[in-house]
């Protein structure tokens, strides 16, 4: 039997945007330390992520940087140890999260009202606004 599914499988499980990469994807958490360009091969896809909050201006300067072209961004809920919602940082996707997939939890009798006021509230504010301020943040890119 092979390594390779276990090893797809574990990806998956860590990486969920690992599964819109092709294989040989180079895979960078800035939380880790500095970056080089020396790390990354031409025309190999990287991914660049980041868990603090406006990250959106830091990964793109990194991006920058080291020589990538960012195809796509995601904003990743609540946190890139636990994501469980990615979303496409575009107004389509966002907009269609807040209207049709957010909701106030059922059971939450004392925070109901607040989180009912927020949820409101990022409903109608400029959708740029839910990536520039997301707790965490994929961009993925490649060097020409």
């Amino acid at each position: 039997m092979s390594s390779a599914p276990a090893t797809d499988q574990v990806r998956a499980v860590l990486s969920p945007w690992l599964q819109l990469c092709p294989p040989g994807t180079v895979e960078i958490d800035i939380r880790t330390g500095p970056v080089t360009a020396e790390l990354l091969h031409p025309e190999l896809p990287v991914v660049l992520m980041d868990q603090h909050p406006f990250s959106r201006r830091r990964l793109r300067r990194l991006a920058r940087g080291l020589g990538v072209v960012v195809e796509r961004e995601f904003v990743v809920l609540p946190s890139l140890g636990r994501p469980m919602v990615v979303i496409d940082d575009v107004e389509e996707a966002v907009r269609h999260f807040w209207t049709a997939v957010a909701t106030v939890p059922p059971g939450l009798a004392l925070t109901a009202l607040p989180a009912s006021a927020l949820l409101g509230v990022a409903r109608i504010a400029p959708w740029r606004w839910t990536g520039a301020g997301a707790p965490a943040r994929v961009v993925i890119g490649r060097r020409p």
